[in-house]
């Protein structure tokens, strides 16, 4: 299941809340947090809970949050008005218009860049939020020694940004060696983080200071090797695992361990980590995944019933909701239970009522429901990324040509921009098969182009699916 991704709105969006600023030129920081504490900004918080966590943990550090998802920004403020917290504004917008009026150089100390989107198409590469421009603004804005931190889990998205940082001159990597951390114990991890690692996948950290001065920096302690004796696996393995267990930050690192243990063989061991993991449990995903270990790798599903029921107590949207039916189906088998929590995970996203209809399908077999779910979701679109993905999942899913096709035609209407325009030709050609109307959407395509990249794209395309090469060298040349 995926998560939402969203694109910068001209829209202007304000909300009647203290701790939004609805601002265009660099405001008076102290004056706005009654102090002068050092700043520090996300770029795109997203859920935002990285920048919650940041805040309670450090209360003598401000937090400029800043998004351009009016729903996130919502859940935000309401999330900052139950925790009573002071020192976090947020801003709406994109960070590339905004970033240059917000802050006087060398006025931040930190900037946060978690999981930007990393639009693995290559006609969407443009889109990518870390190019050298942003990175000379955020290097502007940031006081000597000041750190940027930032998270991707795209292999080439990492590549990309390594060498884009490593050009600009006023940054030094803090990885000498390889540029990138596989492991991040310092900083707080967030929801979205969590569900790549959870599941298993790889996440790459960068970081970045400025104008590191090499004669300043503390020299580094000889390691003195001792001549031990060699240690036996098993004794091997009881360190390695002590080691891990001594510097699990989260729940998450816990649950870890304890999988690892439980695959070992010591299964009370497991449980003790498993307990602590519990108990550092932040948030509904935690819960989740910790209950589904427990009901698998310990078979204790009398406990696994009990840590769901409080994953249950902890959700905040249509997707934990929909995680956890998915999980309590998976581990317990309890059908009835799993309608429960998707008939409670409705929402009027796009992206979430595909997902859901897609678990519903899947785990109940209710293909009525389903259809309910993608007729919610058709009423509830008016934007183009909203009517391609529901015209994607309609096509995919319930293999539905006719209600596909109406769908991508109201997609259409909606789009403007080149790769847009471009991805829906390339769908009435090769799902439903009308050549005409591609070849329209490629008109309209090169009509909307802005620069080389667009056509590049569009005459790469032109070669690949429709075959047109006379076209495509027009536009090459």
């Amino acid at each position: 299941m995926g998560l939402l991704t969203a694109r910068p709105s001209s829209t202007h969006f304000v909300v009647e809340d203290p701790c939004f600023l609805d601002i265009k030129e660099n405001p008076d920081w102290q004056s706005q947090f009654g102090n002068d504490h050092s700043l520090k900004l996300e770029i795109g918080f997203g859920m935002g809970d990285f920048l919650i966590s940041m805040a309670k943990r450090e209360p003598d550090s401000n937090f400029i949050g800043i998004d351009f998802s009016q729903d996130g920004i919502q859940k935000l403020l309401a999330r900052i008005r139950s925790f009573q917290l002071k020192n976090i504004r947020v801003v709406f917008g994109d960070v590339r218009e905004k970033l240059p009026h917000l802050f006087r150089a060398e006025e931040l100390d930190s900037v946060y860049i978690n999981l930007p989107d990393p639009w693995p198409k290559k006609r969407h590469f443009k889109r990518r939020l870390i190019k050298p421009e942003l990175i000379k603004q955020i290097a502007q804005k940031l006081a000597p020694k000041g750190r940027v931190h930032l998270a991707t889990d795209s292999d080439s998205y990492a590549m990309e940004i390594l060498g884009y940082f490593n050009a600009e001159p006023s940054l030094q990597d803090v990885n000498e060696e390889t540029g990138i951390f596989y492991e991040r114990k310092h900083l707080p991890k967030t929801k979205y983080e969590k569900s790549f690692l959870y599941a298993g996948d790889k996440i790459h950290y960068l970081e970045y200071s400025k104008f590191i001065d090499r004669e300043e920096e503390p020299k580094k302690e000889e390691i003195l090797v001792s001549e031990e004796k060699p240690l036996s696996n098993d004794e091997y393995l009881t360190r390695k695992f002590k080691t891990a267990e001594a510097n699990a930050n989260d729940a998450c690192d816990l649950k870890q361990v304890a999988d690892q243990l439980a695959e070992a063989g010591d299964g009370q061991w497991a449980k003790n980590v498993y307990q602590k993991a519990e108990a550092k449990a932040e948030d509904s995903l935690d819960l989740n995944w910790l209950a589904y270990s427990v009901a698998l790798a310990l078979n204790d599903k009398d406990w696994a019933r009990k840590i769901y029921r409080k994953a249950e107590e902890h959700a905040e949207s249509s997707l934990d909701l929909n995680w956890l039916a998915y999980s309590v189906f998976e581990a317990l088998e309890d059908k009835e239970w799993a309608k429960q929590l998707f008939e409670k995970a409705e929402s009027k996203n796009i992206r979430e009522l595909c997902d859901l209809a897609e678990s519903v399908s899947e785990i109940l077999e209710d293909k009525e429901w389903q259809l309910k779910i993608y007729k919610k979701a058709e009423e509830n679109a008016n934007e183009y990324s909203d009517f391609y993905e529901l015209a994607d999942n309609v096509f995919a899913k319930l293999g539905d040509g006719e209600w596909a096709s109406e769908l991508y035609h109201k997609a259409e209407r909606e789009a403007e921009e080149c790769c847009d325009l471009l991805g829906l030709a390339e769908c009435f050609l090769e799902k439903l098969g009308d050549g005409e109307g591609a070849r329209r959407l490629y008109k309209k395509a090169e009509e909307n182009a802005e620069d080389s990249v667009d056509f590049g794209a569009i005459s790469e395309s032109l070669r690949e699916i429709l075959g047109d090469e006379e076209w495509a060298a027009r536009l090459s040349s």
